[in-house]
């Protein structure tokens, strides 16, 4: 099938969209999700460990491959890279070109598209803003995906691809994506390591982590409800130094510059001076 038949496959037919053939090049944790999103969509899965790549295949009806150099074979007319930002070039390297020029898109958030040029002129992005991890649930039509391609019938493309997926679907070049991708460590990466101090802390005291569950959720609907500024609470807040001077002397060491700094940013934050 020619270039210009594949970049118009996701079309609408009679309201329903054609999806195209994908193959699905990874198999970690955002892999095993998109492969349960796309299901019968995805006609192979390629991964260096070829019991993993059985594991997402099998369930699907796709064939698993571990030779990245005959993803030809399967005549795809998409190929996503969900792989570890570090692995892509030699991935990339080991696909080398196609050519019938499928479109070639990856999950990163780092990642610049033209990373992928070697393997295809046609690339783009199918970024999900969302952590996954093994063994745990995600509400994937829940989550927002960001779309990125070199022209807008690519796009569009890219986008039926998302929205079979989820109906939350944006466009977003790599300089935003940049912005989206530290976001996402301030909103995940970084309460989970506080929540792993919260923890240690409760500790010394005998109490499980699961006591600050209720608070934390009110916490997070109260800033989604009202804002995080006007969510903030607590002695920083209030000005309260005695209380937070008490606080900073209760807790370990390496806990201290922690607390500091972020009861300085909210400080700052409310124009409060000591």
């Amino acid at each position: 099938m020619g270039e210009g038949a594949h970049r118009h496959l996701a079309s609408q037919s009679g309201g329903r969209v054609i999806m195209p053939r994908i193959v699905l090049v990874g198999a970690g944790n955002v892999a095993t999700h998109l492969s349960k999103a796309l299901g019968d969509h995805i006609v192979a899965v390629c991964s260096r460990n070829i019991g993993h790549a059985r594991r997402l295949a099998e369930p699907i009806g796709a064939e698993a491959t571990d030779d990245f150099g005959h993803l030809a074979s399967f005549t795809p007319d998409i190929i996503i890279l969900s792989i570890a930002d570090n692995a892509t070039a030699d991935v990339v390297a080991a696909i080398g070109a196609i050519e019938s020029h499928p479109l070639v898109v990856h999950t990163s958030g780092t990642v610049e598209k033209e990373t992928l040029s070697p393997i295809s002129p046609r690339t783009g992005v199918l970024y999900p803003l969302q952590t996954f991890s093994a063994g745990v649930d995600v509400d994937i039509h829940e989550v927002p995906f960001f779309t990125e391609a070199n022209d807008e019938a690519d796009l569009a493309i890219v986008d039926d691809v998302a929205k079979s997926i989820s109906p939350h679907v944006h466009h977003a070049d790599a300089a935003h994506r940049r912005v989206l991708h530290v976001a996402g460590v301030f909103s995940n990466n970084f309460p989970n390591i506080l929540l792993e101090c919260v923890e240690c802390i409760l500790a010394t005291a005998g109490y499980p982590l699961d006591v600050v569950r209720p608070l934390l959720r009110g916490t997070v609907d109260k800033a989604f409800a009202v804002g995080p500024h006007e969510a903030q609470t607590g002695p920083a807040r209030r000005g309260d130094f005695d209380v937070i001077s008490r606080q900073y002397d209760s807790l370990p060491e390496d806990l201290k510059p922690v607390y500091k700094e972020l009861t300085a940013l909210i400080l700052r934050s409310h124009h409060i001076e000591k």
